[in-house]
């Protein structure tokens, strides 16, 4: 039996492959307010649901997450699928890469926040969190919003290659003692 993914997870998987709901509504084959449905309520819509983990699976993407049963799911999230840890020479020409090491936007995905309040909490300005999302790297600013999120119970993903400066497995879940 497949498991619905909970409305945070999908949310950051969407942050992750950079696309409007829109874009991965027409591509998946979901309707727009289907997608909205799925990404905000937990449960809701179980079939839209599983079209969504379809097609972000075949986009790359893997869930996170621990499932006991009578219990909520622990640990929930997404990221680029790898292995946990480097490896070498072919196997790299497999996964999928990011040139960003911490997916901020990914983050604020799962946690259902705006710019705004995340800015406002990590006591940073809205230009630098939009900077910090799209891959600026300001030392201070950026251990201000990793130190934000790490307060809010999220967990960044991956690890990378000093030779490429690419990273692998990049994205981030819930610390397994929060809940969504």
């Amino acid at each position: 039996m497949r498991i619905p993914a909970p409305a945070a997870a999908l949310r950051a998987a969407r942050a992750l492959i950079d696309l409007s709901q829109r874009a991965v509504a027409e591509q998946a084959g979901v309707s727009q307010k289907s997608l909205s449905i799925v990404e905000n309520s937990d449960p809701a819509l179980p079939d839209a649901n599983i079209l969504m983990v379809d097609f972000y699976v075949s986009k790359g993407i893997q869930f996170l997450g621990q499932a006991s049963i009578g219990h909520e799911i622990a640990g929930v999230g997404a990221k680029w699928a790898a292995p946990d840890g480097p490896v070498r020479g072919e196997a790299l020409r497999e996964l999928k890469a990011s040139v960003i090491p911490l997916p901020f936007r990914a983050a604020r995905a799962l946690l259902g926040k705006e710019q705004a309040e995340v800015a406002s909490s990590a006591g940073l300005s809205v230009a630098a969190v939009k900077g910090l999302e799209a891959g600026k790297a300001w030392v201070d600013s950026t251990q201000a919003l990793v130190r934000y999120y790490e307060t809010e119970g999220v967990e960044f993903t991956g690890w990378g290659d000093p030779t490429s400066g690419k990273y692998y497995g990049v994205g981030v879940r819930r610390v397994a003692a929060y809940a969504e």
